[in-house]
């Protein structure tokens, strides 16, 4: 047999090998990032609602973060400003408005269940033995869940998009030309400056369309 051919054979079978690889990097990947999200997500929303009804103020929150860096230094990332960042985060895209401008342009893979709450359940055979009230159930904090548009990209990209967009279809658009192209938060943050938004697809009513050209299967 050709010595060429065995050659190109096993660089064949070689090349699968790598797409193996970087296949399942790449799912580790988006699964690190999303328990990210919903940390974000969950802790955002916690806070959130201790801000909301008035039992914290921003002291409380500077004590939280304080806390959490004396107690678990091994846990990075809660700054002050990060966790107002995280409510920024759940409070923006837990929004009707947002829900309202995913379920517009994209479908329903990406819309915000309409779930308020969901409760951790027991088995029925432990029913009998544990027996708690309603109230002592665990329920999440957050009241909606993560609307799956928001895996597209990290928590990094997100807080520049929800500081520096005007409107919710922008921050829509730049969530997926961030994973369309793979940015970056630098490489965003050029974007975004550049008005690659107003560019592409500034007009509302070619927004539909726009969105239909680039992102064929949404």
């Amino acid at each position: 047999m050709d010595k060429s051919l065995i050659n190109t054979n096993i660089e064949q079978q070689f090349t699968e090998v790598v797409n193996l690889i970087v296949q399942h990097r790449s799912k580790a990947s988006m699964a690190v990032n999303k328990e990210m999200l919903l940390t974000a997500w969950h802790v955002g929303a916690y806070v959130s609602k201790k801000l909301k009804s008035e039992e914290w103020g921003s002291k409380v929150v500077t004590q939280l973060s304080e806390y959490i860096r004396s107690q678990r230094p091994d846990i990075k990332g809660y700054s002050r400003r990060s966790i107002y960042n995280m409510v920024m985060f759940y409070d923006e895209y837990s929004s009707e408005s947002f829900s309202a401008t995913v379920e517009k342009y994209l479908n329903s893979e990406f819309v915000q269940p309409k779930t308020a709450q969901i409760e951790a359940s027991l088995p029925k055979q432990w029913e009998a033995v544990i027996v708690q009230p309603r109230t002592a159930q665990f329920v999440p904090t957050a009241s909606v869940q993560m609307p799956k548009i928001l895996e597209l990209t990290t928590l990094t990209n997100h807080t520049e998009i929800l500081c520096r967009c005007k409107n919710n279809e922008e921050r829509m658009f730049y969530i997926l030309y961030a994973n369309k192209e793979h940015l970056v938060k630098r490489e965003l943050q050029r974007c975004i400056s550049n008005q690659t938004y107003t560019a592409l697809l500034g007009s509302k009513n070619n927004m539909s369309k726009g969105l239909l050209n680039t992102y064929p299967n949404a």
